[in-house]
């Protein structure tokens, strides 16, 4: 025996699986594109930064240890010069110029030794004559 109202029976349930797939793919298709575009604007933010905050200073004058210098240039024009001013305890001042990748992303070295100086060391990022980040890490007294 047949059911007569078998076709009826079968648009409503489609109707209520299209509402109950499409619906929650559509959302989720909505949220994945914003989540994609939060993060995309997080890589954009210019900064600079070094591995650690703090070192250790090395024993010798002849021994050394290297910090990561990483960051990011916002609007950056391959071939341009970036400027890296590094601040003293003693505020004086040493600057290292380098390049960034044609996506604006920094990674330089820079090298402490028995000789540095024991305390707070500012960096200052530099694009086109203009300070953009900064971020600092300390030498401790080697123990």
């Amino acid at each position: 025996m047949e059911c007569l109202h078998s076709p009826f029976i079968q648009k409503k349930y489609s109707k209520n699986m299209y509402g109950k797939i499409i619906l929650p793919m559509l959302i989720g298709i909505l949220v994945v594109g914003v989540i994609q575009f939060t993060f995309a604007e997080l890589e954009k933010v210019t900064y600079i930064a070094v591995d650690k905050e703090q070192f250790e200073q090395p024993q010798s004058k002849y021994s050394y240890q290297q910090i990561t210098i990483i960051g990011y240039v916002e609007n950056y024009t391959r071939g341009d010069v970036i400027n890296i001013a590094i601040i003293y305890p003693d505020e004086s001042q040493e600057e290292i110029n380098t390049y960034a990748t044609k996506k604006g992303e920094i990674n330089t070295l820079f090298q402490i030794n028995g000789d540095s100086q024991i305390g707070v060391h500012k960096i200052i990022l530099k694009y086109n004559g203009v300070e953009l980040a900064s971020t600092s890490f300390e030498i401790l007294k080697n123990q």
